[in-house]
């Protein structure tokens, strides 16, 4: 096929789609070019495969003003990219390929068949039908610009020469997937800025603490409190999971692009009850009391279980205060439940995020985005140039916002790569 070259770094979601969409776009406008996906990996989608815990929860049945309230400070720039391909047109895309999903209670979307094997399936072979050109275990180590177009380079090969290339190369989390940070370096490579990268959507581990030993204690809800980089006390409410050697859940999970090594995080076990704010000390000892009232018989850990927490995370708590659990309700005053109050309501964690790359679901950071059109996803400075996906400083909640923020930059790059380049340059009709 004669016409322009479209490059495609990274054959994750993004990628895949920038690539799905630049060649739907030059059918659409009866233009010529090839599209090639260099991918590192031996296939495309090896993140794809791991969401979801196998299963790809890959949007959300909602509106897109809901889902923009969840990526962080940065949801404003998702704006257009969202509105132009929103839930529902993923979903219908989804299905037109051929793939049948099912919508959860919670409004999670998934393949129906819960395989997200099938996700990749579906997309490579849309792809090759479409005239994609697929260049696997290729990985782009350096980029410039020679003229109006760009040079690639690879190990051990003559630069590649491409018109227009998108950067869809991942973060650097989850590096067995291969996600390494090469599209920071490339980026760079052209001037870009890249706002300093750290774990998002990762456990924590409290390596001072032994929570551990209550693995796989879920809490629901718990209250966080933390101070975030801006010095903003945050309170966030959601699902706990204690591990083995930490906490996780979406609660935490949610919140760790704030976090840091060394960081403090107050967890107030049980909640002000309709509210998100945690409880204060007062008004846990209150409702212990008020409790202990109304059961005097009852051991003080009977009583304390049933407001709600697991009775092996009561023992761990009442050790951690010093308080005797076997104690007659009707035996403890306020002075005796304090140290426990005060850990219901306030229980303090150093954290740690040492090594949390290895296992986090995205990365927080990336390419600055005052540096890229957010209604085209083009680079504000190299004519050309794309970006799409989470190499971009852009990182959502749990539950399918980033696979949708995947597939709308995907797009919306893929689209605007060859609107840009026929502006730029004519274009050899398809014959």
């Amino acid at each position: 096929m004669n016409g322009l070259s479209y490059a495609i770094i990274g054959g994750g979601p993004s990628g895949l789609f920038a690539a799905l969409f630049t060649t739907l776009a030059l059918r659409e406008t009866g233009l010529a070019g090839t599209v090639t996906v260099y991918e590192r990996n031996r296939s495309c989608g090896r993140k794809i495969l791991v969401t979801g815990g196998g299963q790809c929860n890959l949007t959300r049945d909602d509106s897109v003003e809901h889902m923009l309230a969840h990526y962080g400070t940065n949801g404003r720039f998702l704006s257009h990219a969202i509105h132009s391909f929103p839930p529902k047109r993923t979903m219908e895309f989804f299905e037109e390929l051929g793939l049948p999903l099912v919508i959860r209670d919670d409004d999670k979307v998934f393949p129906a068949s819960l395989k997200a094997t099938e996700v990749v399936q579906v997309l490579v072979q849309a792809c090759t039908r479409l005239g994609v050109v697929f260049s696997n275990e290729r990985r782009i180590t350096g980029i410039s610009r020679e003229n109006s177009t760009f040079l690639l380079e690879s190990e051990h090969e003559v630069p590649i020469r491409a018109d227009a290339v998108a950067i869809c190369t991942g973060g650097k989390s989850f590096p067995k997937t291969g996600s390494t940070g090469d599209g920071y370096r490339l980026a760079q490579q052209l001037g870009h800025m890249i706002v300093p990268v750290h774990p998002a959507l990762s456990a924590v581990t409290t390596p001072s603490s032994s929570i551990g030993t209550c693995s796989g204690i879920s809490v629901d809800p718990v209250t966080l409190v933390y101070t975030n980089k801006w010095g903003k006390h945050v309170h966030a409410t959601g699902p706990l999971l204690i591990t083995h050697n930490g906490l996780s859940g979406p609660v935490v999970l949610n919140n760790s692009r704030d976090f840091a090594t060394g960081d403090r995080i107050d967890v107030c076990w049980l909640p002000r009850a309709g509210s998100k704010r945690a409880s204060t000390r007062q008004e846990m000892e209150n409702l212990i009391l008020e409790a202990c009232s109304k059961q005097g018989s009852a051991q003080l850990s009977t009583v304390v279980h049933k407001l709600g927490l697991p009775s092996k995370l009561i023992a761990y708590l009442m050790q951690e205060a010093t308080v005797d659990g076997t104690r007659k309700a009707a035996e403890v005053g306020r002075k005796t439940i304090a140290p426990l109050a005060s850990l219901l309501a306030a229980h303090p964690f150093e954290i740690s995020l040492e090594g949390a790359f290895g296992q986090a679901i995205v990365t927080a950071g990336g390419v600055d985005l005052s540096q890229v059109d957010s209604k085209t996803m083009q680079s504000r400075f190299v004519e050309g140039l794309f970006f799409a996906g989470e190499v971009l400083d852009i990182d959502g909640d749990t539950g399918g916002y980033n696979l949708q923020a995947a597939w709308s930059t995907g797009a919306l790059a893929g689209t605007s790569m060859v609107a840009a380049t026929h502006t730029r340059r004519a274009f050899t009709p398809l014959r």
